[in-house]
């Protein structure tokens, strides 16, 4: 269960019975139901051009480490599998521009688990690995078609966020 509006995770739960089923419903309005994956990640990172319609840009990496509904640690693959999927699955949607869709792995099959219409938290590891999407939106405002470059970008590179801590100030006593 989770916020049909949520972000970083906030109250999401994994429900195992239909009395933890009706105790959210009781407590919050916007819920919706989503099955539980319990498999490998990925992100996909895509750009579709805004003036040919067509897809120009596809980024796949696997997410190693999650914390707050964000990827913390993901390493970049070359599926093609995951590619064909990606393909026919933006045939038949009417998105544009950026777009980040999550997908799962389970027994060897691929389950698309949602689409958001923006950048995604881990683009940067997209961008690291030679992924220029802000390129392409700024040729798309100067009427320029890009060109298709599904697989360009460096495969098995690993992406990792952290935070830093500055401790300042006297001595413990």
């Amino acid at each position: 269960m989770k916020p049909y509006n949520g972000s970083a995770s906030i109250n999401i739960n994994k429900v195992n019975s239909k009395d933890e089923l009706d105790l959210l419903f009781s407590k919050f309005d916007n819920l919706m139901i989503q099955e539980y994956m319990d498999g490998t990640e990925y992100g996909v990172d895509v750009y579709i051009d805004m003036i040919s319609n067509e897809p120009v840009s596809i980024f796949i990496k696997e997410k190693i480490k999650m914390r707050a509904g964000e990827t913390d640690k993901s390493v970049s693959v070359k599926d093609e599998k995951l590619l064909n999927l990606i393909q026919k699955f933006l045939k038949v949607s009417d998105y544009k521009g950026i777009i980040d869709i999550d997908v799962f792995k389970v027994n060897n099959k691929y389950y698309i688990s949602e689409v958001n219409p923006r950048f995604g938290g881990g683009y940067p590891h997209a961008f690291e690995c030679g992924v220029n999407i802000p390129r392409n939106i700024l040729n798309n405002l100067k009427g320029m078609k890009n060109e298709k470059l599904f697989s360009n970008y460096t495969d098995n590179i690993t992406m990792m966020k952290f935070n830093d801590l500055i401790i300042r100030g006297g001595v413990r006593e």
